[in-house]
């Protein structure tokens, strides 16, 4: 179990998707942003319409990623974690890809990082 901040602008968002593939990439994604935030940091979900579809963000406050991990970020087995396999990430791009999405981590200007899924309608 994690905690985090749920926004959604519209309850009326609809997309087709595999329902535990989707929630095992949302898991997976707030569980590196719980462990990249420290414990009073917030984690943000947000799911918002965007480009004729569904856009889910994961949000955290911890110190993002430097270019270099950014670059290695999806390669399998690739961690900066102590106990990380390096399989979240490209299990998380599978499942999105599979489903005809776009996956893309970017560092807030504010700190942290934002991990945006972007499912079609």
């Amino acid at each position: 179990m994690q905690h985090f901040d749920l926004e959604c602008e519209d309850a009326s968002l609809e997309s087709a998707f595999d329902a535990s593939q989707l929630e095992q990439a949302i898991i997976n994604l707030v569980t590196n942003a719980r462990e990249a935030s420290s414990a009073e940091d917030p984690v943000t979900v947000s799911v918002l319409r965007k480009r004729g579809g569904v856009e889910i963000n994961v949000l955290d406050s911890g110190k993002g990623m430097s270019d270099d991990v950014l670059a290695q970020a999806f390669i399998p087995f690739y961690s900066t974690k102590q106990r990380g396999s390096g399989i979240g990430l490209t299990l998380v791009r599978e499942i999105v890809e599979a489903h005809h999405g776009v996956l893309n981590l970017c560092n807030r200007e504010e700190g942290g990082l934002r991990v945006s899924i972007w499912l079609p309608k």
